[in-house]
């Protein structure tokens, strides 16, 4: 097995030395990963996943999993924690798109369930929960597991600017290739592990993405919803960014706080909209939709 596995990485040297070809390899396990000498401030963070039977914000959870990190003053991880993960029986069957999709099945699930105590001391007591796409997943954890209402939420598919830093795409998988990685998918605890190794490696501008992360997350921003704009002016807001809010019939948006003055004159000039409504939002509110 080690001429096999010797064998193996001279092959993939050959084929990486040369430009016609693109070698990928495997996530190293936990207990392999290579963590740096801690500087300055320690603080951490629960990296978090999840699947469920559906894209509907109240689909229930069948998959969890939670893996605790620490980073230090640089964004460098100086530990990473043992993970965690739990089946749920949701009470009805498992869709058999779900099942194609995550490779669960009724079986896997069935009299299953979070184990509720530990995963929220697990998550209460880090600084921030990250997820990829934490929009998606902070929702329903927090349905889930209510007693972590409030908690600080950061998102790597969002809040770092891949395409700055010369990545194509925020897709978890495409950005581990574009890095010369490659994860099995779909399974909480694998994107769990997927995104802390995203996270961790130094990028082309010398810092890590979890540094570039938790700087932006921690920035204060501001909802501004356009109250009142007027129907000719749905295409501007929408070129802008504006996302359509069906429920409360509004067009509304989320910048930083910086920015505020220069887009409400935007707003009164371009929209007509004098008075649209704000609303501050930290790390602890965002992504709640």
């Amino acid at each position: 097995m080690g001429n096999d596995i010797s064998a193996h990485g001279r092959a993939a040297a050959l084929l990486d030395g040369h430009p016609d070809y693109r070698v990928l390899r495997a996530l190293p396990p936990p207990e392999a990963y290579p963590v740096a000498k801690p500087q300055g401030q320690v603080r951490t963070a629960a990296v978090i996943d999840v699947e469920t039977i559906g894209l509907d914000a109240d689909h229930p959870i069948i998959d969890l999993a939670i893996q605790r990190i620490a980073f230090d003053a640089r964004g460098m991880i100086v530990q990473v924690g043992q993970p965690r993960q739990w089946f749920e029986d949701p009470g009805m069957p498992i869709p058999a798109e779900i099942t194609r999709l995550t490779g669960i099945t009724d079986a896997d699930v069935v009299g299953k369930r979070i184990d509720t105590d530990e995963a929220v001391s697990l998550i209460a007591s880090t600084t921030v929960a990250i997820a990829h796409n934490a929009a998606f997943d902070a929702v329903r954890v927090e349905r889930r597991l209510p007693a972590i209402a409030g908690h600080a939420w950061a998102c790597s598919c969002n809040e770092v600017p891949w395409p700055e830093l010369g990545f194509d795409g925020r897709k978890l998988g495409h950005l581990l290739m574009q890095q010369g990685l490659f994860h099995h998918g779909h399974r909480a605890a694998a994107d769990v592990w997927a995104t802390i190794n995203l996270l961790g490696r130094v990028l082309s501008d010398g810092e890590t993405a979890l540094a570039r992360l938790i700087r932006q997350a921690e920035q204060p921003s501001v909802r501004i919803e356009a109250t009142n704009a007027p129907f000719e002016a749905k295409d501007a807001l929408k070129a802008r960014g504006y996302r359509w809010h069906a429920d409360q019939r509004t067009w509304w948006t989320e910048i930083a706080t910086a920015a505020e003055t220069v887009e409400l004159g935007w707003l009164r000039d371009t929209c007509s909209c004098a008075q649209p409504r704000l609303t501050p939002v930290t790390w602890a509110q965002r992504h709640r939709g």
